[in-house]
């Protein structure tokens, strides 16, 4: 009877054991498969560019609107859309009946008033002689003369109103200023016009339609590095499959300012033989600022990467607050060697106590420090290495002009399953990769964020690269 209650406990005591090595080998394996893993990536070969791009419209390099500067009713229309015009050709005609009329009593105005003057002349001259043999006084001889002038004056604007109403006739016949295109046409015959206040618009003529240019509405925070000459590459909506080229031709100063955005306009050449680009199509342009090919790029969430205390340790790491630090420093050494090289090299020889930038220890990674005297801080150290938001460790830019920039950043590159940080100097960006000059392996491995496994929902969540207090990105 013992016998059997013993065995009966032992049976009991080994489905417990079973249970519980049971249960401890499904917590292991579910918190291996819930392990989270390091989004990796390598280094590629191929083209970046930085660009600014821009919306803007197309018309003709030259663009004439053809008025008319009497009124009257169009009789003629002589041409149509799309005609091509030479300089002086007629373009339309006026109703003449009125203009005629005002011409010809201008006329006979001219004629009464140089009646009038040659009597007054002769009123005068008689006069002079009557004065030179003292037959009438002097205020006599004085009179006449002022009213020979006055017949003058009279006579000059007399022909004056003859010039106007000849002219007005004239101008009754609408001719082209230039040779071109009509590209307008606003009046229709029998329409009237009036021209008492401002000239009317009869017709829009482009001289070229072989070439064209793009007025691009800039926003002021690119408008820096746009420079005169600059390719440009641009599409519209009537060929979305074709692209078209054209250049920088100029950069106009005088902004304009829509819901509180400034932007400038920059004008753009481009060539346009097969007559595809219209006036008036909207485009959608790229300025090329720079640009490498079959040059080694990563990714530019690469170099804004930086590990938290939370991943780290979910990777079963051991964390250390100086591993922010190495970082920071690596890429710290690596700029103050990349100041003393440009340094030396603007001085003509290398000079390294004058190169030698002041330094200064970094601050220790969270604490009690304010923001304002820790964000000081940064700014003295060249604008790289923030602690927070979204830049992560940030690169720090030396050198000249926007074409020769070279900036340092810091890449998690993998050590077996470990995370180093390796300063890398690195050139453009398109947003996407960025350029990479120098101190990174081709066959290298490195880190651009982190998947967290969700068994929940089945599905794999990428944590976004911004280090302490990053979300997910579903």
């Amino acid at each position: 009877m013992v016998e059997h209650s013993m065995k009966k406990y032992i049976k009991y005591i080994v489905i417990i054991a079973l249970i519980v090595a049971a249960v401890m080998l499904w917590g292991r394996y579910k918190k291996k498969k819930n392990m989270p893993e390091w989004r990796t990536d390598s280094p590629s070969t191929g083209s970046v560019r930085e660009v600014v791009t821009a919306t803007g419209s197309l018309n003709p390099y030259v663009l004439v609107s053809v008025g008319t500067e009497v009124s009257g009713k169009i009789e003629k229309i002589y041409k149509d859309f799309n005609d091509r015009v030479k300089k002086g050709d007629l373009l339309a005609k006026l109703d003449t009946e009125i203009l005629r009329t005002n011409l010809e009593a201008s006329k006979g105005d001219l004629a009464k008033a140089t009646t009038a003057m040659e009597e007054a002349k002769l009123d005068y001259e008689l006069l002079k002689e009557l004065f030179k043999k003292n037959m009438t006084p002097e205020y006599d001889v004085t009179k006449a003369r002022f009213k020979y002038e006055t017949a003058q004056q009279t006579v000059a604007n007399a022909r004056l109103n003859l010039q106007r109403a000849q002219k007005n006739l004239d101008n009754a016949s609408i001719t082209s200023p230039i040779d071109g295109i009509i590209v307008s046409r606003d009046v229709d015959e029998g329409q009237t016009v009036a021209a008492s206040m401002s000239s009317p618009t009869l017709f829009k003529i482009a001289n070229n339609l072989d070439q064209m240019q793009i007025t691009a509405n800039v926003d002021e925070a690119d408008i820096g590095k746009i420079k005169i000459g600059l390719p440009v590459e641009f599409s519209v909506d009537a060929y979305p499959m074709n692209r078209f080229n054209g250049s920088v031709k100029q950069i106009r100063l005088n902004p304009s300012t829509e819901s509180n955005v400034v932007s400038y306009s920059v004008i753009i050449d481009a060539a346009n033989p097969e007559r595809k680009l219209l006036p008036g199509m909207t485009t959608n342009v790229t300025i090329v600022i720079q640009a490498k090919e079959n040059t080694m790029r990563i990714p530019e969430t690469a170099t804004r990467f930086r590990p938290s205390q939370e991943i780290w340790e979910q990777f079963g790491l051991k964390w250390d607050d100086e591993l922010l630090n190495a970082g920071r420093n690596a890429m710290m050494a690596a700029a103050e060697k990349a100041r003393a090289e440009v340094v030396a090299q603007s001085q003509g020889k290398p000079d390294e106590k004058k190169a030698e930038a002041p330094k200064t220890a970094m601050p220790p990674r969270g604490g009690n420090m304010p923001d304002s005297i820790r964000a000081k801080f940064a700014a003295r150290q060249g604008g790289g290495g923030g602690q927070g938001g979204n830049s992560g460790y940030g690169a720090m830019s030396f050198g000249g002009g926007a074409r020769t920039r070279t900036r340092t950043a810091v890449v998690w590159v993998l050590d077996g399953k470990t995370p180093k940080p390796v300063p890398v100097k690195i050139g453009i960006s398109d947003g996407a990769f960025v350029e990479v000059i120098e101190g990174l392996d081709p066959k290298a491995t490195f880190v651009t964020g982190v998947i967290i496994k969700d068994t929940k929902q089945n599905a794999s969540n990428t944590m976004a690269p911004t280090g302490p207090g990053m979300g997910r990105r579903f």
